[in-house]
């Protein structure tokens, strides 16, 4: 995110996925397909979820429950100088429901436990020399707890492993000119466990394993894309990969899309989508960055739809919200 000297690539400085069965942040979500016919509109039941999201310029973590709406307070704020919260541009959950963030710039990641709640300290911090964590603006855990972090300025991915703490070296790293990284930030794995990399104006696709200086798998870019600053990403439950777009909105492509394609569906009308996840009915959620709302749609939403849920207001506190994860 661009202050008056670091940030998110290119953004002004005032400009400023999961699914519910097991909280993964901005990773895969498989199984649990709507069934045909169901209604893309219906309410779930979400009295026992909530919404997590980094809320950049309040330096904080909040969570709303799922079922609220309006102008309400957050169930869940994580604030204060224990926290080590400043900026965070970055957030994902495990599946125990540990909450990951990442500062803008501070080359680390402060992992707080599931029912971490007001000035809390970290349970542990990853960054360090030996850790070669650049600035991050992307964060992912995938399904065996791994660590995965962008940076934007170094053009890489690094992995680290599960339970790392303090200043530790990573055990994987994606870098090179082969890898066509170019400020990468927002991340998610499909089933396959193939690496989704947003990009400057394109999404890079690494194979399960890929390490070093490797080529992708694949790239989403081109003018049918509709890509002008992909952020976020995140799978529904149906495989079809979730963008939010800082300059053109939330992106829907189709499962196993590649190259120069079109996205099936593509919702507009919101300020600055920082953040992008699906529930279990594949309602699409977003984060609006300058909007300072969280908003639900239907998950066969396109154009200016109308939300079926907004949560914004001053007793909300959202104040650059971005990235978004269910538990």
């Amino acid at each position: 995110m661009l202050t008056s000297t670091l940030g998110r690539r290119a953004m002004p400085a005032l400009a400023l996925a999961a699914g519910l069965a097991a909280c993964s942040g901005q990773q895969t979500a498989t199984g649990g397909f709507t069934p045909a016919g169901a209604n893309p509109y219906a309410q779930p039941d979400y009295s026992a979820v909530q919404i997590f999201t980094a809320n950049r310029d309040n330096n904080s973590v909040l969570a709303f429950r799922a079922n609220s709406s309006g102008d309400v307070s957050p169930s869940v704020t994580i604030a204060g100088s224990k926290t080590t919260l400043g900026a965070p541009d970055a957030l994902a959950l495990d599946a125990a429901g540990n909450i990951y963030a990442a500062n803008d710039g501070a080359n680390q990641v402060a992992v707080f436990a599931e029912d971490a709640n007001g000035d809390a300290k970290p349970m542990r911090m990853i960054g360090g020399s030996k850790s070669n964590m650049g600035p991050t603006e992307g964060i992912l855990v995938d399904a065996s707890h791994d660590l995965w972090v962008s940076s934007y300025s170094a053009d890489d991915v690094t992995e680290y492993a599960p339970g790392a703490n303090g200043n530790v070296a990573p055990i994987n790293t994606i870098k090179g000119s082969k890898t066509k990284l170019n400020s990468p930030t927002g991340m998610a794995m499909n089933a396959n466990g193939q690496l989704f990399t947003a990009n400057s104006g394109s999404i890079v696709v690494f194979a399960k394993g890929s390490s070093g200086n490797v080529a992708p798998l694949g790239v989403i870019a081109g003018g049918n894309t509709g890509l002008s600053r992909p952020f976020a990403l995140a799978f529904d439950k149906l495989g079809r990969l979730l963008v939010a777009d800082e300059g053109s909105g939330v992106l829907v492509f189709a499962n196993g899309a590649l190259g120069n394609v079109a996205p099936v569906q593509k919702i507009t009308g919101l300020s600055y989508p920082a953040g992008v996840t699906a529930d279990k009915d594949n309602h699409i959620w977003a984060a609006d960055f300058s909007g300072n709302s969280i908003k639900e749609f239907a998950s066969n939403a396109s154009g200016n739809a109308t939300p079926l849920r907004t949560i914004a207001g001053s007793k909300t506190t959202l104040n650059g919200a971005n990235y978004l994860a269910f538990h």
